[in-house]
């Protein structure tokens, strides 16, 4: 391991991260572990790229330093923004089948036997490319090892924390100029506009989903957002932002009345100021996820809303590249999840209600687990702004 000013971390910081990571190694019993993940990726070296849409994968031994093998586009990121030694940064060119590639060095490593582990689970190791790499290495056992890593990423450390409560800030300069951009007269676009610049001048790197900015009975479809309509009066403008630092995001929910809204807006606001407040303050360290998620959905259903949380109560958030912000596939607060909460988790707790025909209606913040209860981390006023 190298340390140099890039790094968005103190290099003991990632040493923690790789002495966990080794630790459920040890215990799977695999001798190395292959991760194809992007965020994984991140979290372990501090690279970080778009271009995770070539195949990328990082191969920790139980002992020993890490390697890499890269796009060869992608490697002078790989040396700029990690750790990982020059002489483990490994390329191949697009001329190149990655598989035989790798093949090729896990042989060199003497991990053409014995137990290696890996992600099955995973959006960019497809199935093809396993069953390549397996022909190509039949004495290697591979085991599935999805969501090794994602564990050690669900509790942050007080360094995660700043950075999503940096993030948040932008999130927050995002939000604000995108409700002052509201007004009769104005497109979507428009609003869109202002509140990207904002963001972005604010400090937000890179957000991996752009915001969602939804005006009238568009803001009742799931993740729609700009689309040239011009705002009215009685419109609801339905707003979503997430900013980032260093890969770590802090989404937020508003949702803002072009005039004086109507009752079932009115109505709706109430419902999800309620769950709201009641799953934040039912959230503490032991406490089921499901549990949570039940509650909002009682109180939602009690203002007369039943069956309109369309999705999970909450969902983790941290690192994220392209196409999500949430680590949502980790752990989210949804029917059925028995996983209990700890200290230092970090979620979107999103109460929200859809209105067919009307408009969404969303009050949401990222919050803290703390260690009897939790916080808030993005600091905006919870209330339906009307413009």
């Amino acid at each position: 391991m190298r340390d140099h000013e890039q790094l968005p971390f103190p290099l003991a910081e990632y040493q923690t991260r790789l002495d966990g990571m080794r630790t459920r190694m040890d215990a799977a019993g695999v001798v190395a572990f292959l991760t194809t993940t992007p965020e994984n990726i991140t979290y372990l070296t501090g690279f970080e790229s778009p271009g995770h849409y070539w195949w990328q994968g990082m191969i920790v031994p139980l002992y020993g330093e890490p390697t890499t093998l890269s796009r060869l586009l992608e490697v002078g990121g790989m040396d700029a923004l990690s750790w990982v030694e020059p002489d483990n940064n490994i390329a191949y060119r697009d001329d190149q089948e990655p598989m035989e590639q790798l093949a090729g060095l896990l042989t060199s490593m003497g991990l053409d036997v014995g137990r290696v582990g890996y992600e099955r689970n995973g959006w960019f190791f497809t199935a093809a490319q396993m069953d390549r790499l397996f022909a190509l290495l039949p004495d290697t056992e591979w085991v599935d090892c999805s969501g090794l890593v994602e564990q050690c990423r669900l509790i942050k450390s007080d360094l995660e924390i700043e950075r999503i409560t940096m993030a948040a800030r932008t999130t927050e300069a995002g939000m604000r100029a995108g409700i002052d951009a509201v007004k009769a007269g104005a497109t979507e676009d428009e609003v869109a506009a202002e509140l990207m610049a904002a963001l972005i001048r604010a400090g937000s790197e890179w957000p991996s989903i752009v915001p969602f900015v939804a005006s009238g009975e568009r803001g009742a479809i799931g993740h729609a957002t700009w689309f040239h309509r011009e705002l009215v009066p009685g419109d609801s403008i339905f707003l979503e932002v997430a900013g980032c630092r260093s890969r770590y995001h802090a989404p937020m929910m508003r949702t803002v009345m072009v005039g004086e809204p109507v009752q079932a807006m009115e109505q709706a606001f109430d419902a999800v100021q309620a769950a709201f407040q009641a799953a934040l303050e039912a959230i503490k360290p032991g406490v089921v996820a499901s549990d949570v998620d039940q509650l909002a959905r009682q109180v939602i259903a009690e203002y007369g809303f039943g069956g309109n949380q369309a999705s999970r109560v909450a969902y983790s958030v941290g690192i994220a590249v392209p196409p999500d912000w949430g680590e949502g596939h980790i752990l989210s607060m949804k029917p059925g999840e028995a996983r209990v909460l700890e200290q230092n988790m970090t979620f979107h707790l999103l109460p929200w209600v859809q209105l067919a025909g009307t408009g969404g209606m969303g009050v949401t913040d990222t919050i803290r687990v703390t260690a009897d209860g939790a916080e808030r981390i993005t600091d905006f006023p919870r209330e339906l702004f009307v413009r």
